[in-house]
């Protein structure tokens, strides 16, 4: 079968692999006029490399990676261990490691995978500047703004949090800002390895988030250590000037931060500048399909960035669309199959982000206080992860359905 996925991002570029994998030809269709590399780190849970490996993507993306020897909460004042846990033991118990990659090396990856001519399976074709201006549901047909008309046998909508897909057949209201912004910068390790007190994030080697009053902090290394990726996340009113994202200045991000821990604080200072980008999300869908037609992604499951498993469901969403296509020839049984493996847990996911957004934002007192021993305890992080961390295996899951 012949398949067009709208949108060259995470989701959208490991389901193009995934159904290259399962034999079908695919084209993806991307409105940017080139694929370059956006955003930061972003973690990689073992159920996120464990899709990637059942892909033939982990090698590739291997060798740009951090793995993180520790996961660890602080307090945000004095930077206090409220929890910490090994991260080099997932592969015991969940079978693949955790990862901490720059999301412009998966992707890159994601793309050479579906190009790479001496895969199994027809070369993907990726054509850029190509806004698409219409979908069909009955027949998957998709026409884009220079007038192209393409007629695949399913259509998939990986086009992001503003999916066109979405709005036209789903009725989707625009995005709603969550009061939420991210303070993103990154730190060249070797700025910090002559002051003890900074010395201390490179050598720890964790992926560590700080918890305090209407705010968090989460830094990790990335690119083999090489770079440590700084993200604030901030209770703040949205960009006065309309855009959802742009530069700031590191005094404005330092004043959100007043009080924090001071070696925090210069951490923030040696970075190579602040982006801020606000955060939007859109309520959960009771379907991803209509027609011949599914969504996959922040199409359908955008989420606050608290759980960690944004791009690892997407990757998820892609893997499990493949299984589907290559157990079913039937573009109506595979939608549906592929529903049956994805909604309910990546619409878990999302909603376990929102709630986070309050859990790690508490002002001191007594909800803090609690919140802060269920942290001590793990049974903020440990029983979630066993439920999240756990490699999916759509194929196998397909395969004990039938």
């Amino acid at each position: 079968m012949y398949a067009v996925v709208i949108g060259a991002g995470i989701g959208g570029l490991t389901a193009a692999v995934a159904l290259r994998r399962a034999g079908h030809e695919v084209t993806v269709l991307e409105q940017s006029r080139q694929i370059s590399e956006v955003g930061a780190g972003i973690g990689l849970g073992p159920n996120a490399v464990g899709a990637l490996s059942a892909l033939g993507l982990a090698d590739r993306l291997a060798p740009d990676v951090a793995v993180p020897t520790w996961t660890t909460r602080r307090r945000w004042q004095d930077g206090a261990e409220l929890f910490r846990s090994p991260l080099g033991t997932t592969v015991d118990a969940f079978g693949h490691p955790f990862w901490f990659a720059h999301r412009g090396d998966l992707q890159r990856a994601l793309l050479d995978a579906a190009q790479d001519p001496a895969l199994p399976g027809r070369p993907v074709r990726v054509l850029t500047g190509r806004r698409v201006a219409g979908v069909d549901a009955a027949t998957g047909r998709v026409g884009t703004a220079d007038g192209t008309v393409f007629t695949p046998d399913f259509t998939i909508g990986a086009d992001g949090i503003r999916s066109v897909v979405r709005r036209e057949l789903f009725g989707a209201e625009d995005p709603a800002y969550t009061g939420h912004s991210g303070f993103r910068t990154q730190v060249p390790a070797e700025r910090l390895l002559a002051d003890r007190a900074l010395a201390e994030f490179v050598e720890r080697n964790g992926f560590e988030s700080w918890l305090g009053p209407g705010a968090h902090v989460v830094h990790c290394p990335f690119r083999r250590g090489k770079v440590i990726n700084v993200t604030c996340c901030i209770e703040a009113p949205a960009l006065s000037t309309g855009a959802t994202s742009g530069p700031v200045g590191v005094a404005e991000t330092l004043a959100h931060l007043e009080g924090w821990h001071e070696p925090l604080r210069r951490l923030i200072t040696e970075g190579n500048g602040v982006i801020r980008y606000d955060i939007y999300v859109q309520p959960a869908l009771e379907s991803w399909t209509a027609g011949r037609v599914a969504l996959l992604g922040d199409g359908c499951h955008p989420m606050l960035p608290y759980l960690g498993q944004g791009a690892a469901q997407a990757i998820e969403d892609g893997q499990a669309l493949g299984a589907a296509f290559a157990a079913l020839d039937d573009p109506a049984e595979a939608f549906a199959a592929f529903e049956a493996l994805r909604l309910e847990r990546a619409n878990r996911a999302q909603s376990l982000s929102a709630a986070n957004a309050t859990t790690f934002h508490l002002p001191d007192g007594e909800a803090q206080r609690a919140r802060d021993k269920a942290v001590a305890e793990g049974a903020i992080d440990s029983s979630v992860q066993d439920w999240l961390w756990r490699y999916q295996d759509p194929e196998g899951a397909l395969r004990r359905s039938a």
